[in-house]
C-alpha cells in the first residue's frame, strides 16, 4: 500500500542516519557476514519506523572504510524505503581518520544535508573491530569544527576482542553511548536496535531542551530489545582520564557523562 504521507506530499524534515563501517581485512569471515546481514536486517525494520513515521523524512548514507573510504550511495543519502542492501567484503586497513575527513566533507546542506523543509540534526553509527592505522586524532580534530558533527547523535560499536574501544568513545564523546561486546550476535541485535531508537528518538525532538543523546538512544535500544547493561559495556576496559582528560578541538576539557547532541530542526 502506497504511504499515505507520502500521497499527500506532506514536507516534512529530512533525518539523516549515517553508518561508517569498519570492513578492513580483520572482519574477514564470520565478522563481516554478520554485518552484512545485521545490516540488511536493520534496513528492514528502518523502512518499516520510516514509512510511519509522520514528523521525519528518515534518509540513510553508509559510509565504508578500510584502505580506502566509499560511499554506498555516491550521490547521497536515500530515501529509507527506497534503499537496499548489497553485501560489504572485507579487505585492506583500518583509515579510521580518512573515514572522518570523508563524513567531515559530506555533513554541510551544499553536499549531503541539503533539503527544502530542513532537516534534524543527524544520526551518526560508527563501528570498528580494531585500532586505526593513520591519525585519525587529527581528522577528529578538524570534524568537530563541523556544527553537524559536534552536535549529532553518535554511537558507536566496538566489536570483537581487540578494538579501540577509547578511539570509539572519543569519536562519540560519551563513554556511555559506546558499545562493547565480542558477542557477534549480541551486535547484530543492538545494531537493528539503536538505529530504530535513534530515528523514533530524533524524529520527536525539536528544541535544545529536549535533546537526545547517543547515551539515551542506548538505554531505549536495549530497553526495548530486552539486553542488559553489563552486557554490552562491561567489557569496555579503558581509563576515563584517556577520554575525558583531552581537550576538544576548542580547548575545552570534555565532561564525563555528557554529550553535546542537540536534536532541533535547523
Amino acid at each position: 500500500m502506497p504511504n499515505p504521507l507520502r500521497m499527500r506530499g506532506a514536507q516534512r524534515p529530512d533525518l539523516h542516519v549515517f553508518y561508517v563501517l569498519d570492513t578492513s581485512g580483520s572482519m574477514t569471515g564470520n565478522p563481516i557476514g554478520v554485518l552484512n546481514q545485521a545490516m540488511d536486517s536493520t534496513v528492514d525494520a528502518l523502512s518499516q519506523v520510516a514509512a510511519h513515521n509522520s514528523n521525519a523524512r528518515v534518509k540513510i548514507a553508509v559510509l565504508e572504510f578500510n584502505t580506502t573510504c566509499r560511499w554506498i550511495q555516491p550521490r547521497g543519502p536515500e530515501d529509507m524505503e527506497d534503499f537496499f542492501w548489497d553485501d560489504l567484503e572485507a579487505r585492506g586497513m583500518t583509515y579510521m581518520g580518512a573515514a572522518l575527513d570523508e563524513l567531515d566533507s559530506k555533513l554541510h546542506r551544499g553536499k549531503f544535508l541539503g533539503s527544502s523543509a530542513g532537516a534534524y540534526l543527524p544520526v551518526i553509527i560508527f563501528m570498528t573491530d580494531g585500532f586505526a592505522n593513520d591519525d585519525y586524532e587529527a581528522a577528529l580534530k578538524r570534524i568537530k569544527q563541523n556544527k553537524w558533527f559536534s552536535k549529532a547523535t553518535r554511537i558507536g560499536f566496538a566489536i570483537g576482542r581487540n578494538p579501540d574501544v577509547t578511539m570509539i568513545a572519543r569519536l562519540t564523546g560519551d563513554s556511555e553511548a559506546v558499545i562493547r561486546t565480542n558477542d557477534l550476535g549480541l551486535f547484530a541485535t543492538m545494531l537493528k536496535f539503536v538505529s530504530v531508537s535513534a530515528v523514533s528518538l530524533g524524529s520527536q525532538s525539536h528544541t535544545s531542551d529536549d535533546a537526545v543523546s547517543g547515551h539515551a538512544v542506548l538505554d531505549d535500544a536495549a530497553r526495548q530489545a530486552g539486553v542488559e547493561q553489563e552486557r554490552y559495556q562491561s567489557g569496555i576496559s579503558f581509563k576515563e582520564q584517556d577520554l575525558y582528560a583531552q581537550s576538544n578541538s576548542d580547548g575545552v576539557v570534555i565532561d564525563p557523562g555528557t554529550h553535546a547532541a542537540d536534536t532541533f530542526v535547523w
